[in-house]
């Protein structure tokens, strides 16, 4: 995953005094090398609260959000309240499980004791991330979104990501020239690779900055094939997000093995990512069923967190300039999930002909 190794790298550089790791995409990755945050006295000596804030920061870097939320609760409860460490690794925590006022609660929280500026610009940032997923649903939260990564950025100006997200929302409420100037700054402060991509498109193309790219990834199926997104660039991609436990994802295989069958593979790619922590269950599935497509087992759960996947089944639909154009989350009792594909390929240009 090196985009993501090189996002982790940044932030470490940007925001000094690291003591932690990665979490869920941007978010966690913010959280864990920001400078450790303090807490009151008796936080500090108090060995049941260092328990506590211990198992919160495992279960963080495990990406085991409930056992996070709990963990930080409880620590912050013997803390009386008072633990800026707890209300940020809660804020990192909601935002991985997919609870986003929480997380934006959260950090609110944490901005009213953060005693130091790394602390408050991790808040700012968690925050306007959070922002940004709810105005998916709420275009007016934008406005929100842009004052947290200003007030992130006054802070650590000289994150190249921060401009990045801060220029990106500004293009999303239509400041065009705001949004170019930020994300020049970006490109001016040498960003990763795939950071610089995603401002380069942008500013050739500033309608771009309302669509969700995907990030590039590199895997070896089960067949032994090393895949990754970008060599299928021209082509239509759907992530199968599954495991064998999940009823709903078992009842759709007949029908994703139609799909293959459906589709010119020159076209179309169809990757099945399993969630499954028994390798030899998984196995004897996908030979029992004939799932002769590309699988691959997300053992450490790297593409999960990577695309933000919170539920099973979850299709993603990737276009072939390699924009996520749509996520079909869960199982549909009135339509069946090939039937939602097939509806959304009919669409697709490239798929002309195909249907």
């Amino acid at each position: 995953m090196a985009a993501a190794k090189s996002e982790t790298e940044l932030i470490g550089q940007q925001m000094r005094h690291v003591r932690f790791s990665r979490v869920i995409g941007l978010l966690v990755a913010i959280w864990v090398f920001a400078p450790q945050p303090r807490c009151i006295a008796q936080a500090q000596s108090d060995p049941a609260i260092q328990e506590k804030l211990q198992a919160g920061r495992d279960a963080l870097a495990s990406r085991h959000w409930i056992t996070a939320i709990r963990s930080f609760q409880e620590a912050n409860r013997q803390a009386a309240g008072s633990c800026e460490e707890c209300y940020l690794g809660l804020a990192a925590a909601y935002s991985g499980n997919g609870q986003l006022q929480d997380a934006a609660d959260s950090c609110d929280r944490a901005l009213k004791i953060a005693t130091d500026n790394g602390s408050k610009a991790t808040a700012h940032i968690i925050k306007g991330k959070a922002l940004v997923e709810l105005a998916a649903r709420d275009r007016e939260l934008l406005a929100q979104a842009e004052a947290e990564f200003r007030g992130a950025a006054q802070i650590e100006s000289a994150n190249p990501l921060l401009h990045l997200w801060l220029g990106t929302v500004l293009l999303r409420e239509s400041k065009t020239d705001d949004g170019i100037a930020e994300l020049k700054k970006c490109l001016a402060l040498d960003p990763p690779a795939p950071f610089a991509e995603r401002a380069k498109l942008m500013l050739a193309d500033p309608r771009r900055a309302g669509e969700e790219f995907a990030p590039n990834f590199r895997i070896t199926t089960v067949q032994g094939q090393d895949l990754s997104l970008k060599q299928f660039s021209g082509r239509i991609v759907v992530l199968d997000f599954w495991a064998t436990w999940c009823p709903p994802c078992r009842e759709s295989v007949p029908e994703l093995r139609d799909l293959t069958r459906k589709y010119d593979p020159a076209k179309l790619v169809l990757i099945s990512v399993s969630a499954d922590d028994n390798e030899d269950a998984w196995r004897q599935f996908i030979a029992e069923n004939k799932m002769e497509w590309a699988q691959y087992r997300d053992a450490d759960k790297k593409l999960v967190n990577l695309f933000t996947v919170r539920a099973y089944p979850t299709y993603l639909v990737i276009d072939g300039d390699g924009v996520i154009t749509n996520r079909i989350i869960g199982a549909n009792p009135q339509q069946s999930v090939v039937n939602q594909l097939v509806a959304i390929l009919k669409t697709m240009p490239q798929l002309q002909g195909q249907n």
